[in-house]
């Protein structure tokens, strides 16, 4: 399990990394963009340890939409936000403490799903 969380990080900074060197020529970013995830899927997996939500093996697909949210939020934030705003440091944290809410929200109210 440990083997596939970093296997997805991995996936995850090269689905990223187009964004992340666009962002870089523009800007100072901060060395976070790739690994946005991480803490993140720390808090799912600490959730889930302590038995939060819905303990279910199938739920394990909150962490691949917290990936999906990754990528896209990524790219937004590269492209739309970033250009208006001019603190890339800054939305890269702001990104980070949105997934952390989102898997917050996704262990309160998904459901258990059937395996």
């Amino acid at each position: 399990m440990t083997l596939m969380f970093i296997i997805l990080l991995i996936i995850l900074a090269m689905l990223c990394l187009p964004a992340y060197l666009v962002s870089r020529r523009n800007g100072n970013e901060s060395k976070w963009f790739l690994v946005s995830a991480l803490p993140a899927i720390a808090l799912w997996i600490g959730l889930t340890a302590t038995g939060y939500g819905a303990q279910s093996l199938a739920n394990i697909i909150e962490v691949f939409l917290v990936l999906l949210a990754t990528v896209i939020m990524s790219y937004l934030k590269v492209f739309l936000i970033d250009p208006k705003l001019h603190k890339p440091k800054q939305t890269t944290y702001i990104m980070m403490g949105v997934l952390i809410i989102t898997v917050f929200v996704l262990r309160t109210f998904m459901p258990s799903l059937p395996e």
